[in-house]
């Protein structure tokens, strides 16, 4: 079994919100015209799954890897029950504010049935231009006032605003109002779900889910009190473990053994280095990301301009 750092080809989600700023920021090579609010890294869902952009794999789907490598591929980790990556890794670029929304938790997912699935997900600020984004509520609120507010096109007198800096980390556990504001780039890792329900969408005249969301939604005051933040970790949840690396020109830095490891590499440059003969070396620049599967020898990341990355691995066991 030749395992190898995989590389995949993005998925690029055109938005009435999206901008341009990937193809600024990352060399992206955007569509004439093209305003891309998302970059799927790596997906594997029914809306999209990612096929892999290097090595004896490439155009393989990520579904098929699943299949074919199994624990060599996800550790003792596990796929989700129709066999399909258990996380999706975006690029967001924000150029307008995003809707206010919420995704349901399994209580939630429960009561609403009809395709409904569990969405938690976080968020690190990769740029922001006097970027802002809204995140659970300012204080007590009732589902009866909110409701009155989404009516009356007042939803923002409640949620709480945070004013963005590069660097920045938010949270998001499933049950939580939130929107995205404009000036902001986001790498998001969120479980692999598309379900969004739409409180408001500001005026713009989509399709808003009033009763969905009402069930969704948890009706208690933010808290920015994170599962596991310590040190370099950012995060440490039931879905998804996230830390931040950071490391010098000609550092070489182990990734943690037996697991099965994503990288999004946020600046710099690295080579994806293990010990076995099939692309052995895979050369990362700043927007890429690569799955190192967790039956290779010997992983490292080797830094060639000094870099920041966001190393995201998975629980044991779970399933979702």
């Amino acid at each position: 079994m030749d395992l190898y750092p995989l590389k995949f080809q993005p998925l690029y989600q055109e938005t009435i919100w999206g901008g341009r700023n990937l193809e600024r920021l990352f060399d992206r090579d955007l569509s004439d015209g093209a305003l891309v609010g998302e970059s799927w890294e790596l997906a594997d869902l029914v809306d999209g799954v990612s096929v892999v952009d290097n090595g004896p794999q490439e155009y393989q789907p990520i579904t098929r890897l699943i299949e074919m490598w199994g624990e060599a591929l996800l550790g003792k980790a596990q796929a989700t029950e129709d066999g399909r990556f258990p996380l999706l890794l975006k690029f967001l670029d924000a150029n307008e504010v995003l809707s206010l929304q919420v995704h349901p938790d399994a209580a939630a997912v429960a009561k609403l049935g009809n395709g409904a699935t569990l969405k938690t997900e976080c968020w690190y600020i990769v740029e922001s231009r006097d970027g802002y984004l809204y995140k659970g509520f300012d204080g007590d609120v009732t589902p009866d006032a909110f409701h009155d507010a989404i009516i009356e096109d007042r939803s923002e007198e409640f949620v709480k605003r945070y004013d963005c800096v590069e660097g920045d980390f938010h949270f998001l556990p499933a049950g939580t109002v939130h929107a995205v504001g404009e000036g902001v780039v986001v790498a998001e890792i969120q479980t692999p779900s598309n379900m969004t329900y739409r409180v408001s969408d500001w005026g713009r005249g989509r399709e808003v889910h009033i009763q969905n969301s009402l069930q969704a939604i948890h009706f208690t005051p933010v808290t920015d009190t994170v599962p596991g933040a310590a040190g370099e970790t950012l995060v440490a949840c039931d879905y998804f473990t996230v830390v931040k690396r950071t490391a010098a020109t000609g550092q070489r830095t182990e990734t943690p053994a037996g697991q099965c490891v994503a990288i999004m590499l946020l600046s710099g440059s690295v080579d994806a280095v293990h010990a076995g003969e099939v692309e052995s070396c895979v050369p990362l620049r700043a927007g890429e990301t690569v799955l190192l599967p967790a039956g290779l020898s010997g992983a490292a990341l080797v830094v060639g301009d000094e870099a920041t990355w966001l190393e995201i691995t998975l629980p044991e066991g779970k399933v979702l």
